[in-house]
């Protein structure tokens, strides 16, 4: 799991999504428009896992497993 001392306001994530199989990237930010949190975790099968706000959709995603943060600052 990737982690950053301080999130930037907004940023780029990428990583392997199952749903699709492939690498996508997505334009995200943390914490959401009305100030709710993501969150990084490992869930109870040992899976890394970090939900984020979807800028392009407006709701929140789940990235699992290994993923990259790109600042768009």
């Amino acid at each position: 799991m990737d982690t950053i001392d301080k999130m930037p306001s907004s940023f780029f994530i990428t990583y392997f999504a199952n749903k699709y199989s492939k690498f996508i990237t997505r334009k995200a930010q943390e914490p959401n428009p009305k100030g709710t949190a993501g969150k990084m975790f490992t869930d109870k099968n040992g899976t890394d896992r970090y939900i984020y706000w979807d800028l392009d959709r407006g709701d929140w995603r789940h990235a699992t497993g290994k993923w990259n943060i790109k600042s768009n600052d």
